[in-house]
């Protein structure tokens, strides 16, 4: 099916292809069988962190878009959630042969537009796929309100200990033997420093 978006089912992914022939990558689209199966009935499929209007396109899906092997493009998606929650979205290249390669942070393109991009680049010849990925961010969330409670004096003891908690179950993820993982716990203990100024 040709770089048709559709929709993801009520997850927070939405997968379009990318092909790059011999000389050049281009873009269809492939979704579940689920996310097909509403689109072709009109019907569309929107989680709680809903992903549109991803970019590129061309003639609106009829055709797939295309780059030149090892050019980089940029991909752009429209991403939100309800509320006031912060949320992140990456991008996730699939090569020819299915495997999926390291994902690519997306950056917000014009804060208060909900409009996401990040550059990739499809290094070999073949049909390619991209699937952009977007979540809740709880903890870009905490350090908004952090940045507004702390400095007004705000249960500045109970953000800091929201913000300890956060960072601990991050570590939780992270495994043992990681240097990220002792980042991570040092932040969790700077937070719960009583001698340390809260607004440092």
């Amino acid at each position: 099916m040709p770089a048709t978006h559709h929709p993801a089912p009520p997850g927070t992914t939405s997968k379009r292809p990318r092909d790059a022939g011999p000389q050049a990558a281009s873009g269809a689209s492939d979704a579940p069988p689920s996310s097909r199966d509403a689109a072709a009935d009109g019907a569309t499929a929107v989680g709680r962190i809903p992903v549109l209007d991803v970019r590129p396109v061309v003639q609106h899906g009829r055709r797939p878009a295309k780059a030149v092997t090892g050019e980089s493009f940029e991909v752009t998606a429209t991403v939100f959630r309800e509320g006031h929650d912060a949320v992140a979205a990456n991008v996730v290249l699939t090569d020819p042969e299915g495997r999926p390669g390291p994902w690519t942070p997306m950056r917000e393109l014009a804060p208060g537009t909900d409009r996401w991009g990040a550059t990739v680049t499809a290094g070999e010849p073949g049909r390619w796929t991209y699937a952009v990925e977007a979540w809740s961010d709880p903890i870009a969330t905490w350090r908004h309100h952090a940045k507004i409670k702390i400095p007004a004096g705000i249960d500045t003891e109970l953000v800091l200990e929201e913000g300890a908690r956060l960072h601990e179950r991050a570590a939780d993820g992270v495994p043992a033997d990681d240097e990220g993982r002792q980042a991570v716990l040092a932040a969790v203990a700077a937070l719960r420093d009583d001698s340390r100024p809260a607004a440092s």
